[in-house]
């Protein structure tokens, strides 16, 4: 049984681990703010959600084949809906069987606990075979056209009623018949279960006729129950193994349904917001964006969102300055979020996006554990994280630097941050850094080297900011002294 909503090739059978230093990504990206959007108070949705944007990078091509499944699902989400349902209630009545209860589960406790599952599986198929053949016509993508192709080849009825008449043979209405050979010290090996063929009768064949168990006496029913149980065992395990590929198709259905509902509750939010949202483009020139923002920030503010216009295709390092308070932290945040659910799938918050997949996002913001100490201890602490990051980062990643090393002395931090940058340059990592040191901003500019672009945050002639990020030269002054005269009044000397 296939499913090939999330894989052209393969289905989702265990979430992706969640990715080394995914915790500082989700706290320096406010993703906690975000995921409860995209579950919208599924627990289910949230565990999908979760591991799919932090952990999941897919190809362009299953990138491409699920915005295709994505616009089907934004077409018919009742019946997304409904083949999801189906889906979940089937995996909560398996996980709510009483199999769980036994501490010790014998062959025939097995047996029969994974013929219940089955029984119940096998409605399941049933009303998922009849959704199927009811939404069907509804759907184009090639995800949901392989989806259904399988539902309907491999259910049909006589399928369906086939498996029915072998899970009654299961239940040995008629008593279990084994055939036991006797082996060294007269001890039975090579059990083999037969079909019964003597109703009310326990037998066992030997060479000479037939053996009547007395189960009246207690020894011998005992004695018949192991016997029992080793004749069973290799069909309790066979219809267990059964009973949990089954469970698993129908966690997969839910799971791979999920996350598209997910990204439908994000971006219902969106529209009932009025901020923009686009099906990205794949591609490894890049990132060029139109109206990028940052979505934790828009979905929780009143005021309308401001969107940035980015083109640093051919730029490895992106360096961006400017006023303070001026939104660059919050582009930076808006960078990756991105650049996470374009590589899971899903739309990108901004008008349009097209850029490259990163196998990994990593963040480094600036003192942000340190928690008070003297300067020496909060560089210590920030170099300590530094490398850490450099024990896991790969080529390919994307790093997003936040004020990083400017715990120390301009001059020190600048020379620290352009060592690390360079070197992670040259490893093919690409870097975003928002700093406020010139010295740094600055050396990287007079390098002229075309892999670095840079942005800076816009101040009006009045000191007025308007969180848009323009291409930029660095400038020697982030203008924090039109903040303290906005606090403290036109007239404060600074």
């Amino acid at each position: 049984m296939r499913t090939r909503l999330l894989y052209r090739d393969r289905d989702l059978h265990a979430h992706p681990p969640l990715p080394a230093r995914s915790e500082e990504l989700r706290r320096n990206l406010g993703l906690d703010r975000l995921l409860p959007v995209l579950a919208d108070g599924d627990d289910g949705l949230y565990r999908v959600a979760e591991a799919m944007l932090l952990a999941d990078v897919a190809s362009d091509e299953d990138i491409r084949h699920r915005h295709a499944v994505l616009r089907d699902c934004l077409a018919a989400p009742d019946a997304v809906d409904d083949l999801r349902r189906i889906a979940t209630n089937a995996v909560e009545r398996e996980q709510h069987n009483y199999f769980g209860l036994f501490t010790r589960a014998t062959p025939d406790k097995v047996l029969y606990r994974s013929l219940d599952v089955l029984e119940m599986f096998l409605d399941a198929f049933t009303e998922l075979r009849a959704a199927a053949d009811h939404h069907r016509g509804r759907f184009s993508s090639a995800g949901f056209d392989e989806f259904f192709t399988c539902i309907a080849t491999e259910l049909g009825d006589e399928y369906l009623a086939s498996v029915r008449a072998h899970l009654r043979e299961l239940r040995f209405a008629k008593g279990e018949l084994i055939s036991v050979r006797l082996g060294p010290g007269a001890h039975g090996t090579h059990h083999v279960l037969r079909r019964p063929d003597r109703a009310g009768r326990r037998l066992l064949r030997a060479r000479d006729g037939w053996i009547d168990l007395d189960l009246d006496d207690p020894g011998a029913a005992e004695s018949l129950t192991v016997l029992t149980g080793r004749g069973i065992r290799t069909a309790a395990d066979a219809v267990a193994q059964a009973a949990e590929h089954v469970a698993a198709y129908f966690r997969t259905i839910a799971d791979e349904l999920g996350f598209y509902r997910a990204v439908m509750n994000l971006l219902a939010a969106f529209d009932d917001r009025g901020v923009p949202w686009c099906i990205p483009e794949p591609e490894p020139r890049g990132p060029v964006c139109r109206g990028l923002y940052h979505p934790v920030l828009a979905l929780q503010q009143q005021d309308p969102v401001v969107g940035n216009d980015i083109d640093t295709e051919g730029a490895s390092v992106t360096v961006i300055t400017g006023a303070n308070h001026g939104g660059k932290t919050t582009l930076l945040r808006g960078i990756g979020t991105a650049q996470l659910m374009l590589r899971c799938g899903m739309p990108v918050c901004a008008r349009e996006y097209r850029g490259p997949v990163h196998p990994q996002v990593l963040t480094h913001f600036g003192g942000e554990e340190h928690g008070g100490g003297d300067t020496a201890g909060r560089l210590e602490e920030e170099l300590s994280r530094m490398s850490a990051i450099a024990d896991v980062i790969r080529p390919g990643a994307l790093l997003l630097c936040n004020e990083s090393l400017a715990s120390t002395n301009e001059r020190e931090g600048a020379a620290l941050a352009r060592q690390i940058v360079e070197a992670l340059r040259d490893c093919g990592v690409t870097v975003v850094y928002v700093t406020h040191m010139y010295e740094l901003s600055r050396g990287l500019a007079d390098a002229d080297d075309p892999r670095h672009a840079f942005l800076r945050a816009e101040r009006l002639a009045s000191g007025d900011r308007t969180f848009r990020v323009l291409p930029g030269p660095p400038m020697a002054t982030s203008h924090g002294e039109d903040l303290f005269h906005r606090i403290f009044g036109a007239g404060a000397e600074v």
